[in-house]
């Protein structure tokens, strides 16, 4: 018997046999999000320790064919629109209010802004979406933050951005110890900490933070104080913030020790930063045993 997935603890970035594009309910995004994947390969410039991506399994296919993407985008388009997708397991079981066609987010297997082709996928996805009528429907980019400031994605993120988009950029640390133990990469902290601020300082941005249970502890009482601070030095030197959205682990990790926050860690975690910054939306999405 098919095993029925409820569509909003789905996100996996498979859609049949597409290459690139997947369909999700998104919590963030409280509707239908429609995932392109510009890194087919798998390869990121981070490797997270909450990262869910199976990086051991061969990728279907290493390169990125933008006509096919296109393709496939403009189908599950059509899916979506029509109302035809809600027909579909597991999307017959998305709630009424889940019903809606909220976005299309550039989230894949790795960072988006290091395909040489994202200023053309973004121009080509813009460009989809305005023939089918959907200008209201946003363009998202989830982003690690690391080339924000690189030329070639300042044009993309200019097209973006023209098209009613949203900048999801990633902030999982204060201090540059915890980003070296959490997100495990060679890109300097204070680079995303430069590109932050840059690009607050041009678009209002959206700060995504995920704290987590590693090797048996949380962030500490330091360390937020230290996330906090960032987050207050981006807005005294001229950057704008539309929001934070503070999550935790929600599926399962190749790292066993990478483990969700409670709900009363991450209440907490977010009762200290509205008071730090009481002008600030924040957001809190909890591990998979508080929204099942």
């Amino acid at each position: 018997m098919r095993e029925l997935i409820k569509a909003h603890l789905d996100h996996r970035r498979v859609w049949r046999d597409f290459d690139y594009c997947y369909p999700v309910i998104s919590r963030r995004s409280r509707g239908v999000s429609l995932g392109v994947n510009l890194n087919p390969d798998k390869v990121c410039n981070f490797d997270c320790v909450y990262c869910e991506v199976d990086r051991l399994t061969p990728p279907r296919r290493r390169d990125l064919d933008l006509g096919l993407l296109e393709r496939e985008l403009g189908l599950l388009l059509d899916l979506a629109t029509s109302g035809e997708i809600y027909e579909i397991p597991p999307f017959d079981s998305a709630r009424p209010e889940q019903r809606r066609l909220n976005d299309i987010a550039f989230s894949g297997d790795g960072e988006p802004t290091t395909a040489r082709e994202f200023p053309e996928a973004v121009a080509r996805v813009a460009r989809l979406k305005h023939q089918r009528g959907l200008a209201l429907v946003k363009l998202v980019l989830i982003t690690d933050s690391s080339r924000l400031q690189a030329p070639e994605v300042l044009r993309g993120l200019e097209t973006l951005m023209a098209n009613q988009g949203e900048i999801w950029a990633k902030l999982d640390a204060g201090s540059e110890a915890y980003y070296r133990d959490i997100c495990r990469t060679q890109v300097p902290f204070q680079k995303i900490l430069d590109n932050l601020l840059a690009t607050a300082r041009r678009w209002p941005i959206l700060i995504q933070t995920l704290f987590l249970e590693w090797m048996g502890q949380g962030p500490s009482e330091a360390e937020l104080e230290a996330y906090c601070g960032r987050l207050e030095h981006i807005l005294a030197e001229g950057g704008r913030l539309h929001a934070i959205q503070l999550y935790t682990v929600a599926r399962q990790t190749p790292e066993p020790a990478a483990r969700p926050l409670g709900r009363l860690e991450m209440d907490a975690i977010a009762a200290s930063l509205r008071g730090r910054l009481p002008n600030l939306p924040v957001e809190v999405y909890y591990g998979p045993e508080e929204w099942a």
